[in-house]
């Protein structure tokens, strides 16, 4: 028994002392790293696009004012609902009383309807039938997910290629015989949608046009980033 406490004992000393000898490594100052950050972009025309009408109306009565909107926005989604390539969700609804002197003089009510396609064509023509009774709050033009995807594995591939590129000049102008790559982090960013703000005007045409759009394009972006250390 005394024999095992004994090598217990030993096993755990050894163990310490080589947890101690590896923290030590590890905290050591490390020398000859480099740290540096490549970045490549590219515009991309949007392939998506997305509407955010509203509903608005006011009455003395919010029974009769609730009936209303919910009346109104039903039938919108029945319409939306014939467009097979459009994609739409209601948005927030809000009811709130508008006062006079401290008194409730009428109710206001709002809801909103999200609509997105890829075929701006057939979007367009559905947001003309319903600014018949809706009114357009934001048109926002964006790149797809999987287009985004696509695009940015590309630009990943090229920013490695660049970062490797990169850290080759380095070590040959430091005149370095090699050098191991410590760290590298990928970060992709850009494209974020930009909404397009229009005036809400209540329409009272029996038809309206599909208003003018231009789709534009979104700057894609990768940075690379790492450290490389010279040998």
């Amino acid at each position: 028994m005394k024999l095992f406490v004994r090598l217990l004992i030993t096993a755990l000393i050894h163990g310490l002392a080589a947890t101690s000898q590896a923290t030590a490594a590890d905290e050591a100052p490390r020398y000859n790293q480099i740290h540096f950050q490549v970045e490549r972009s590219r515009p991309v025309e949007n392939d998506r696009m997305q509407a955010v009408l509203s509903l608005t109306a006011e009455d003395d009565n919010a029974a009769r004012l609730a009936d209303q909107i919910n009346r109104s926005m039903d039938a919108a989604l029945k319409t939306t609902k014939a467009r097979a390539k459009v994609e739409a969700r209601t948005g927030g609804y809000r009811t709130y009383p508008v006062y006079n002197k401290e008194k409730i003089q009428r109710w206001h009510a709002t809801q909103e309807l999200l609509l997105e396609s890829s075929d701006f064509a057939e979007l367009g023509n559905l947001i003309g039938q319903l600014q018949e009774r809706l009114q357009i709050t934001s048109l926002i033009f964006s790149v797809s997910s999987a287009r985004r995807a696509t695009i940015e594995d590309e630009l990943i591939a090229q920013a490695l290629d660049a970062f490797k590129q990169r850290a080759e000049l380095v070590r040959k102008q430091l005149a370095a015989k090699a050098y191991r790559i410590v760290d590298v982090s990928i970060n992709t960013g850009g494209g974020q949608p930009a909404p397009i703000m229009m005036r809400a005007a209540a329409l009272a045409a029996e038809s309206v046009a599909p208003p003018a759009v231009e789709a534009g394009t979104s700057t894609l972006s990768v940075n690379v980033g790492g450290v490389i250390e010279l040998q």
